[in-house]
């Protein structure tokens, strides 16, 4: 199909070994340990991230990285993460990173699920680890770098010893395993070739206006798709450079951007919002440096948006729409355009196909509701498919073609498509539907809530009930919080049950894991 013409059986470790040659000298990886510290940024070169991703073959090749082996990874974001993400599937290994705080029973199912070689974790999660791997009882090398060792590219000290020359890896291999979002059901592992990395990478260069100068802002979670294929894949096909900062922080979100010199931020609203609130709370003007744009995935409240345009009108905010499984994005703007803040976009170039399907398989016309399917190539322009799930693959790629993306959305005249919700988060609510999505965002304008979270609960009477979930803000009353729902969001708007939280359980991402409310 079209999308292999954009790989052109390229790796990005090709890629990685192209910018050493053209751009030796010039940063790759610029890195800020601790972002309220005062320590300078630290910089990592094309060519040294080069020669270093070429040790760290050679001593992974050793213990037995190669052929289809796989590794994980319990790191937070940092050089040597990236480091190994690129040397580890150079080698024709697959490279899987999870997140330690998820939990021990969490971190045990992903050994079992694919029995890696070896795990490389931090001195901070070690023990964990290491239980689980001792209850799954899969034979394993567990690695530990030093806190130091992280910030850097150079091969850990018990690494061991360089076996012989490791195999190179081919665009059609799986390079790595990502999970699904998991915030309504069980997480599944998306299978991603090398292919879909490099596919990932141009699409959002070319559709996002990309440059050699840009600087993209790793502050999401390595486990998640929008650290790995949104911020990290792109500048081994521009040229340009990452910023790294070990995990997002809402209190140094802006300053951290400034320091570091990025330019290029893609966020999801929850995380957003944390950032947005933290700064208006400080009462101190925002210098979020030469950041220029800030794409990000779901949507705030019209409040929100008028502080964001307050505290910072100079960043271009652009929404995109992608699943893990559709590997990178499928729809948004483009750079010359103004973002409406309700509406997405258009399919972006390089996406084969969309359809808005109906619920008997018709599509559904201009501003009816349809759930969003894509088309593409599997292992390619789409997921190769679930790992060791072949019912599940074959109900999501129907006909080895089309995505079926769950999600609800609605095609404007103009083209542009407006998200609406999950299929599954669409609450029939005596006889109308009621979008989970759109009513948390109206609800969380309400300044009497830091956050909220709506489900449904099943009713004889209605099919089933609105439930919305908040945190409270100072001085809030559910009497006092219901009138306002009425006053700015009308009878519809007013919830059937209100259920106080001091927190919501999130995922690494930021998302509200809502089967756990």
């Amino acid at each position: 199909m079209a999308g292999h013409d954009v790989n052109s059986d390229r790796t990005l470790r090709g890629l990685l070994d192209q910018w050493a040659a053209l751009r030796p000298g010039e940063p790759a990886l610029v890195h800020l340990r601790d972002p309220a510290g005062p320590a300078k940024p630290g910089t990592v070169t094309w060519e040294r991230l080069a020669t270093d991703v070429h040790g760290l073959r050679h001593r992974l090749a050793g213990i037995g990285v190669q052929d289809g082996r796989s590794v994980v990874l319990a790191l937070p974001n940092s050089p040597l993460t990236v480091a190994l993400w690129l040397a580890i599937p150079a080698n024709g290994a697959i490279v899987q990173v999870i997140d330690p705080d998820s939990g021990l029973l969490a971190v045990e199912r992903a050994f079992r699920a694919t029995e890696p070689v070896a795990v490389v974790a931090a001195v901070s999660n070690a023990g964990l680890v290491a239980d689980a791997i001792a209850r799954a009882e899969v034979p394993t090398r567990l690695l530990v770098p030093t806190d130091e060792e992280l910030w850097t590219t150079a091969c850990p000290a018990d690494l061991g010893t360089a076996g012989s020359e490791p195999p190179s890896a081919t665009p059609d291999l799986v390079a790595g395993l990502l999970p699904t979002s998991g915030t309504s059901g069980a997480p599944k592992l998306v299978q991603l070739t090398h292919r879909n990395y490099v596919m990932s990478a141009e699409r959002l260069a070319r559709n996002g206006g990309y440059l050699g100068t840009d600087r993209h802002y790793l502050c999401s979670p390595f486990f998640h798709t929008n650290a790995q294929l949104y911020l990290c894949a792109p500048p081994f096909v521009t040229g340009g450079s990452i910023a790294i900062v070990p995990r997002f922080s809402a209190s140094t979100w802006f300053e951290a951007a400034r320091r570091t010199g990025a330019t290029i931020a893609s966020m999801v609203a929850p995380p957003m919002r944390m950032a947005l609130h933290r700064a208006v709370g400080s009462g101190r003007p925002v210098d979020p440096g030469p950041l220029r744009a800030v794409h990000y995935g779901m949507t705030l409240s019209s409040a929100d948006w008028q502080e964001w345009d307050r505290l910072v009108p100079g960043i271009h905010m652009r929404q995109i729409y992608g699943q893990t499984e559709s590997v990178t994005g499928v729809l948004g703007g483009s750079p010359w355009e103004l973002d409406d803040r309700a509406t997405i976009g258009r399919p972006f170039l390089g996406v084969d196909g969309v359809r808005l399907v109906r619920d008997d398989g018709s599509d559904a016309p201009d501003g009816e509701p349809g759930e969003l399917w894509v088309r593409g190539s599997p292992g390619n322009t789409l997921m190769l498919g679930y790992l060791d799930a072949s019912d599940a693959t074959a109900a999501t790629l129907v006909d080895g073609e089309w995505l079926r993306t769950g999600d609800i959305m609605v095609r404007h005249p103009n083209g542009r498509f407006e998200f609406r919700g999950r299929g599954m988060h669409i609450i029939r609510r005596g006889g109308e539907n009621i979008s989970t999505y759109a009513l948390e965002i109206d609800l969380q304008a309400c300044p009497l809530v830091r956050d909220v979270a709506v489900t449904a609960r099943p009713d004889e009477t209605l099919d089933a009930v609105v439930v919305a979930h908040v945190i409270p803000a100072a001085g809030y009353e559910e009497r006092s919080f219901r009138a306002w729902c009425h006053e700015h969001l009308g009878r519809r708007g007013v919830p059937d049950e209100i259920r106080e939280h001091a927190s919501f359980p999130r995922t690494g991402s930021g998302r509200v894991i809502v089967r756990e409310l």
